[in-house]
């Protein structure tokens, strides 16, 4: 299993370590790919992470 040059140039939101999409997660602000995310991720916890960004993107727009 082990690093892979390639990982260096992929997205955080896409790397295929959960734990990186996490992180990803909590940085994006494109509202389309973290429904996606909170949607479709294979792993529990980043769903939970996407749909957590996703709900303080609105508020954050609400409070304005």
């Amino acid at each position: 299993m082990g690093f892979r040059f390639t990982d260096l140039f992929v997205p955080r939101h896409m790397h295929k370590n959960p734990e990186y999409r996490k992180e990803g997660a909590a940085m994006l602000t494109d509202k389309a790919v973290l429904a996606k995310m909170a949607e479709i991720d294979i792993d529990e916890g980043v769903r939970q992470a996407a749909a957590k960004r996703l709900s303080e993107l609105k508020d954050m727009k609400g409070s304005s």
